[in-house]
Order: structure tokens, then sequence, then C-alpha cells
């Protein structure tokens, strides 16, 4: 089975943190993973947002 997941926010929410422990977290439970980050070029204030795909 599949899941995907789309994490979004403004840079500095955490959006992309939050994507990184979801796929550290299926990694730990064996799943396999993708995560795939975008951002802009502001530290800050800026879009923010990534995909995680977990699969058996």
């Amino acid at each position: 089975m599949q899941y995907e997941f789309i994490i979004s926010g403004f840079g500095g929410q955490g959006a992309l943190f939050a994507g990184q422990i979801l796929a550290y977290s299926a990694m730990d439970a064996g799943k396999e993973v993708t995560w795939i980050p975008s951002y802009g070029p502001e530290m800050r204030g800026g879009t923010a947002n990534c995909t995680v795909v977990v699969s058996d």
C-alpha cells in the first residue's frame, strides 16, 4: 500500500522538518520512503512544502 503526504507552510514554520520526521519514522518502521522538499530562496516567509511517499 502507498501513502502520499503533502505538508506545506511558510519558511520558518517547520513544514520541511515535519516531513523529515514523518520520513524518518516510516524508515524506522521498515517502510520505503521518498522525501521531496520544495522551497523558495527566502530564509523566512517564503513558501515551503514537501511531499512524503511511504510504501511497503
